[in-house]
């Protein structure tokens, strides 16, 4: 296997001993017009850009926050209490709070989180800010994106991308008033959801363990679901070639859940799709079988081959398919696409790194197996191997 650098000593440690604080923007697929915030845990204060409105709140406190015409209505009790610009519900009494919000415009369910809550308006609508931290945050991700009931293992390999994954976008929603969002377009988060104590004994073991580059550059730590037996170089998906996320042959994947798939489409609409965005010759008899015959061994960047200059990620959005890695078998009046894999592609396997660590791999042989020739650090390390 390839080689894993490693600069650290694994001691588990509780949270909040070398805690950062992180924004997420919570809630951000729809415009929150009015929520109700209720204490679940602990003691919160309340506070606006000026002074403190209220200094005890419990879970007996009834606030409802809506946006109004550009400011921020506040209610407390079925009292009105003002509208402002910015409002702040912070944890007081205990190493840890839970809040949750209830989306009442629109109607959404009930979701809680732990540590502050910053609101303020913007485009009409209210943005919500869970300031949280950071390694509950990844606790979060984890229970998002992986769910309950995988191992200790695999959940260590995911806390290590997820934390690296965020440090190296944390800037990416800095314009909008936060760090990240809580959607795919960042890691999925929904809070609060569970305490699985396999998530959270994996967070602890690995806290503030981060994969970096030779350069001591955060990686891009891109995971996705199944790579099909084959992963993707990052330049033939996202950005230019990155040496540590390349193509590499996935034994692992192979077999899993979303390992193959197929879809039916029209003859006829494929090639007139191809005609109309990309002008491709369908009048050419060589050209237009090429089309309709495709086939990948191997992963491929283009459609056909690199002359016409056709994106496989492009084929892939436009016709909602699981994955660039598929081959295509005309049937006459229609075509099937039979492809493998689910997701992009490029970085992590899921499903092959859950299979590793369930045939006797640990979670620094499957780091080592999806990314070439990185370096596991401590992140609050990472300044000195710089300066070094």
């Amino acid at each position: 296997m390839k080689n894993l650098i490693v600069f650290f000593t694994l001691v588990a440690v509780p949270f909040g001993a070398y805690s950062i604080d992180f924004k997420i923007g919570i809630l951000r697929n729809v415009q929150v017009k009015k929520f109700a915030f209720k204490v679940c845990e602990s003691t919160y204060c309340l506070k606006s850009s000026k002074k403190i409105l209220k200094n005890k709140i419990t879970s007996k406190t009834n606030i409802i926050l809506q946006y109004s015409s550009g400011k921020l209505s506040l209610t407390i009790d079925g009292k009105f209490i003002g509208n402002f610009d910015t409002l702040k519900l912070s944890n007081i009494e205990s190493d840890t709070g839970i809040f949750s919000v209830s989306s009442q415009i629109p109607i959404l369910k009930n979701r809680s989180y732990y540590d502050d809550l910053l609101i303020f308006p913007q485009k009409k609508s209210l943005t919500l800010v869970n300031l949280v931290d950071f390694e509950k945050y990844i606790v979060g991700v984890l229970e998002s994106e992986v769910g309950e009931g995988k191992s200790k293992d695999f959940y260590k390999v995911h806390a290590i991308i997820s934390r690296t994954y965020a440090l190296k976008n944390q800037y990416k929603f800095i314009h909008e008033g936060f760090y990240l969002t809580d959607l795919v377009n960042c890691q999925v988060y929904k809070g609060n959801m569970y305490k699985d104590s396999n998530i959270i004994n994996a967070v602890q073991e690995t806290e503030n363990l981060i994969l970096v580059d030779e350069n001591m550059e955060y990686i891009q730590a891109s995971y996705f679901s199944n790579s099909g037996g084959q992963t993707n170089n990052v330049e033939d998906v996202w950005s230019k070639a990155l040496p540590y996320l390349r193509s590499i042959h996935d034994p692992y994947s192979m077999g899993g859940t979303s390992y193959d798939w197929q879809k039916t489409i029209s003859k006829s609409k494929w090639l007139q799709y191809l005609k109309k965005k990309y002008q491709y010759p369908i009048s050419n008899v060589e050209a237009k079988n090429a089309a309709l015959n495709f086939k990948q061994k191997i992963r491929h960047k283009f459609l056909v081959d690199w002359v016409y200059q056709i994106p496989l990620t492009d084929i892939r959005k436009d016709w909602k398919l699981k994955s660039t890695y598929f081959s295509i078998f005309d049937n006459g009046e229609t075509l099937t696409f039979k492809g493998k894999g689910f997701g992009h592609g490029v970085g992590l396997s899921q499903e092959g790194a859950m299979r590793m660590i369930e045939i006797g791999y640990d979670f620094l042989e499957v780091l080592r197996f999806y990314y070439t020739d990185v370096h596991l650090i401590d992140m609050k390390m990472r300044e000195f191997y710089i300066i070094d």
